[in-house]
């Protein structure tokens, strides 16, 4: 028997290049799914053949190979794909944001393979059966929960007796209807699985991370989550000692020290996490790795010994910002610990992800005011990474059972389903005409709250953060609050982009006109004269006049490595597109202060600065000499070594014949070595000047530059 399984789309929701060419999304929707390779490995120990079909690569290659107008095209090309392994069964995953697509392609391969089993699992299908089976005639089987315990039982009966009623966990059709039967116990020992068939797939040649599953289910019961209806509530972990043979095992085959460690819920049991610590420690790999915690089972001591013992980042669950709905969503977390648990692994070198949704119906002003101070005391945390949604209606919580007969559909819903610039029309028709399968893509009522603003929050929120942290900072300690400067600015964006909430909107917060907008608001408010704010401002202005390299002119050329000596012929340019900036202020003292909660204190003098493009958002840009910054102004991609040596020669009032091999050394080094620039040789050679021949007559290498 032959057995496909395919990945749950991610990447195939966002149809916009300005969304798919992301890095962060490709990133994300290509990172392993370990259910699938969970099962794939299993179905190997059975002795059975298996491929994986990875659908997010696929789109990726279909937008990288014809572009986007076959975007709407993706469901068939990737159903004759799929058909193209010729399987006997094709076995699904699903996720919410997924799931319309996924079912769409499922019924095309049907349509192909019509002698095939259709089989679907994961979280989306186990808590959507039978309205599933019911709507989709395509789909033969759905196997609900955990399933490396029941789909070697189900694939056995496939192929032999076909008593369905003996698989644990299985939903299908019988001459009496859509018949589930009972659910299948958890998997109690994880220990006992074998290791995901990361090599069927191959996605870790050549990656930085790896995703290990440290444990599965979860004892909370959030009302707007779902993970208890996939994982259940039996709190299960691996042991310390397998999770490091895993990663040795992925160590020693793909040389990867990094790892992700996937469980929910991994710091409930905090004895067990310093177990699990001091094996890390214990075994001297120095292999690094992050997970997910509750701020209410961390202290600043355990972050201490997870810091000591490789951890990296964690994420936090934090979802709203004051203790009333926190009472409200069943999460009771308290807030004052929170904001200490940031700080305390801030100090621990531990990088944070804060997660916070809005749109719950009991949500007022205050609450939403309390969740965006937690977004900004995380923004102004160097390492800390806030990100705001909102809230998903997940099928059959008990916030979607209380409002399912009040959702509302919009252009755009929650994050959570990673909902692109466009739907597909397909998809959004299959959305609206079965809302209880697809509930993640509505929202619910908001009678506190204006729907539209909390929506543009999300966006205005996000994008700021990425590209301006420090001047939101600002203003948000200039103005007392960042939500009513946000209620201000949409005023304002009105007045000059007219968009409703939808496409258009969520596109012009990913432009650069959204920035400069932004920075001239901010300039024409009141707050302007703060002084940590005004000098924020004056650097982003200053950021937008400066110019970035010419690359044309090295479009042809050959890039140097490092170590090769340069000819004076050669074209040294800035690297990553930056630009140099000056201002007459301390940018690193104004970050200082928006970081601290402090006051900045003007000081004399202009100060320089190199900004990188894809610079780091802890810091805009890093400081450098006024002779430093001038010579990085002349790499700007069209003048050669000995056209910068000329320039800045006759600015230091040098006479060109007093330059030596030890000035164009000292010259260069610094900033090639901090790789702020990249030297191109040209294929054809320019026209030079009188004074550069002289130079270049004796000086036509520099060789003593490494």
């Amino acid at each position: 028997m032959r057995i496909c399984l395919i990945t749950a789309p991610i990447s195939s929701q966002f149809n916009d290049p300005l969304e798919y060419n992301d890095r962060n999304v490709r990133r994300q929707s290509t990172t392993p799914q370990l259910g699938v390779l969970s099962l794939a490995a299993v179905i190997e120990k059975q002795g059975l053949a298996v491929t994986v079909f990875d659908l997010n690569r696929a789109f990726f290659r279909l937008v990288d190979e014809v572009g986007e107008a076959q975007v709407e095209h993706f469901a068939a090309a990737a159903a004759r794909q799929i058909a193209e392994t010729d399987s006997e069964v094709y076995g699904f995953s699903s996720i919410c944001s997924g799931y319309p697509l996924t079912l769409r392609i499922a019924a095309l391969v049907k349509e192909i393979r019509p002698d095939s089993a259709i089989l679907i699992g994961g979280p989306q299908a186990s808590v959507v059966t039978e309205p599933t089976l019911r709507a989709f005639p395509a789909v033969d089987f759905i196997l609900r929960g955990e399933a490396e315990q029941s789909l070697p039982i189900f694939l056995e009966e496939l192929a032999t007796l076909r008593r369905f009623e003996k698989v644990p966990g299985l939903s299908y059709r019988s001459v009496f209807g859509v018949q589930s039967n009972p659910d299948a116990p958890v998997v109690a020992d994880l220990d006992a699985l074998p290791r995901p068939a990361y090599h069927v797939t191959g996605e870790l040649r050549g990656a930085s991370a790896a995703a290990l599953e440290l444990g599965r289910g979860c004892p909370f019961a959030c009302t707007f989550c779902s993970t208890n209806d996939f994982f259940r509530r039996k709190f299960r972990l691996r042991s310390p000692q397998r999770v490091l043979d895993d990663m040795c095992a992925i160590h020693d085959k793909y040389g990867i020290s990094a790892f992700e460690l996937v469980h929910d819920m991994f710091t409930v049991d905090a004895k067990r996490v310093r177990a699990f610590c001091h094996y890390m420690i214990a075994s001297g790999k120095g292999f690094t790795w992050t997970c997910s915690a509750r701020t209410d089972c961390v202290d600043e001591d355990l972050i201490e010994v997870m810091a000591a013992a490789g951890c990296k980042s964690l994420f936090f669950g934090i979802e709203t910002g004051t203790e009333r709905m926190q009472k409200i969503i069943d999460k009771h977390l308290n807030i004052e610990r929170a904001h200490a648990m940031i700080d305390f692994a801030e100090r621990a070198g531990i990088a944070s992800t804060v997660s916070l949704i809005t749109g719950f119906p009991e949500e007022q002003w205050e609450d939403l005011k309390g969740t965006m101070r937690f977004f900004m005391h995380s923004a102004r945390t160097p390492q800390s990474s806030p990100q705001i949604t909102l809230l998903a209606p997940l099928a059959n919580t008990p916030l979607h059972l209380k409002h399912r007969h009040e959702m509302t559909l919009e252009y755009l819903s929650s994050g959570c389903s990673h909902q692109g610039r466009y739907q597909n029309s397909e998809d959004v028709r299959l959305i609206k005409q079965l809302p209880d399968i697809f509930p993640n893509f509505y929202l619910l009522p908001t009678p506190n709250l204006d729907r539209a603003l909390l929506l543009e929050l999300r966006e205005f929120a996000g994008m700021a953060t990425v590209r301006f942290r420090w001047l939101l900072g600002a203003a948000d300690q200039a103005s007392g609050g960042i939500l009513e400067l946000f209620v201000e600015w949409v005023d304002y964006r009105k007045s000059i982009f007219p968009a409703d909430v939808g496409p258009d909107l969520r596109h012009y917060y990913r432009t650069e006109e959204f920035g400069n907008d932004l920075v001239t608001f901010l300039s024409g408010h009141s707050i302007a004269t703060n002084p940590k704010l005004k000098v924020l401002l004056e650097f982003y202005r200053n950021l937008d006049s400066a110019s970035s390299p010419e690359m044309s002119t090295v479009a042809d050329a050959i890039e140097l490595e490092r170590t090769e000596p340069m000819h004076l012929q050669d074209i040294p340019v800035r690297t990553c597109q930056s630009r140099v900036v000056w201002l007459d202020g301390d940018l690193n003292a104004a970050i200082g202060a928006v970081r601290d909660f402090g006051d900045y204190h003007p000081r004399q003098g202009r100060t320089y600065y190199f900004v990188s493009q894809s610079g780091d958002q802890e810091h805009p840009g890093f400081r450098v000499s006024a002779y430093l910054a001038r010579e990085l102004e002349l790499c700007d991609g069209q003048r050669t070594v000995a056209e910068i040596v000329e320039c800045l020669a006759e600015e230091l009032s040098l006479p060109l014949e007093s330059v030596d091999d030890e000035f164009c050394q000292a010259l260069f080094e610094k900033a090639r070595s901090e790789q702020l620039i990249a030297i191109y040789r040209p294929v054809s050679v320019p026209p030079r000047s009188p004074k550069q021949t002289n130079l270049l007559s004796e000086y036509g290498e520099i060789t003593t530059l490494a």
